[in-house]
């Protein structure tokens, strides 16, 4: 069960990435108006560079769809009713579900290639985030389908408050980073920066012929450096309060793919966001959610944990 969680978080991520890559390249009207057939056909044989990108991402969508109804399956045959990993598989299912109809949308509606409407720049951040919370789904339904996992949760002993609206803050901190992220990479496919110097590109961004995408770019990393870096020192501080080793072992991930991150993101800024850093900054992202949402986990699971979370039991 576990290893059958770990394969298919791995390969949702590499079918994440490369709906990056769809985006970057202007394909995502490679197949026309059409969903989920391609130019009105169920088997087609793509004529464009543009096409075989964007079927061989609905090919590889649609095997993560199977990847996730087939965790499932395992989850319901393997693990009793009400066990938190058969629940966490629900949600990667009903998650994935979610992310096929923005997928459709996206695609019907013609929001893609150089579209620069405002519903674009809505559908996009709910999109990131709707991904967010499919990996976060199977990153737990993994956690919690590892054998001895129940056996270990129930020798641990709480022994300090936790802070749920702290965890809850930092939850959101990190969906809101995410949103203004996906509106920037948006902005950067569309709206390539043409000023050779960095502050040449911030004036450009701030003209008065800027686009809002143009405009919004500048809150974007301001968000990341700040709340992010609170987040990672965060999850560190609890980590340590806790005493666990497995929330030590996540902060310490979360801590290494900030600091990661925050070398990328300068680049992604100073070398005008190519697509190869681009890619590789959303895979860093999404290190730095799993870990956060790991090492939330590992604080949250415990039952004595949550009960003194809700104020002190006299």
């Amino acid at each position: 069960m576990a290893g059958a969680a770990r394969v298919t978080l791995v390969y949702t991520i590499l079918v994440i990435l490369f709906g990056a890559v769809v985006r970057i390249t202007g394909s995502g009207a490679g197949c026309g108006q059409h969903w989920p057939s391609c130019h009105g056909e169920i088997v087609h044989l793509p004529r464009s560079l543009e096409t075989l990108i964007e079927l061989s991402h609905r090919v590889t969508s649609g095997g993560a769809l199977l990847a996730v109804v087939i965790l499932l399956v395992l989850a319901i045959r393997n693990l009793p009713r009400g066990h938190a990993a058969r629940r966490a598989a629900y949600a990667a299912v009903a998650f994935m579900v979610v992310e096929a109809l923005i997928g459709a949308a996206l695609v019907l509606l013609a929001l893609v290639g150089t579209d620069a409407s405002t519903r674009r720049a809505v559908v996009m951040p709910a999109h990131l985030i709707s991904t967010f919370a499919l990996t976060a789904s199977l990153a737990l339904t993994l956690r919690w389908s590892e054998p001895g996992w129940e056996a270990a949760r129930q020798k641990l002993t709480a022994h300090a408050r936790l802070p749920t609206f702290q965890l809850g803050l930092a939850v959101f901190t990190l969906l809101l980073i995410s949103g203004t992220g996906a509106l920037t990479a948006l902005g950067d496919t569309l709206y390539p920066p043409s000023a050779s110097s960095f502050a040449g590109r911030i004036a450009e961004d701030q003209g008065v012929s800027a686009t809002f995408l143009q405009r919004l770019r500048v809150l974007h990393p301001l968000l990341a450096v700040f709340g992010g870096g609170w987040v990672a020192r965060l999850g560190h501080q609890l980590a340590g309060i806790s005493g666990r080793a497995s929330a030590q072992r996540s902060a310490r991930y979360l801590l290494g793919f900030t600091g990661v991150q925050f070398l990328v993101g300068s680049l992604n800024v100073f070398l005008s966001a190519p697509g190869w850093l681009q890619v590789l900054h959303l895979g860093l992202s999404l290190g730095v959610w799993l870990s956060f949402v790991l090492c939330a986990a590992a604080l949250l699971e415990t039952p004595g944990m949550r009960a003194t979370a809700a104020g002190p039991t006299g």
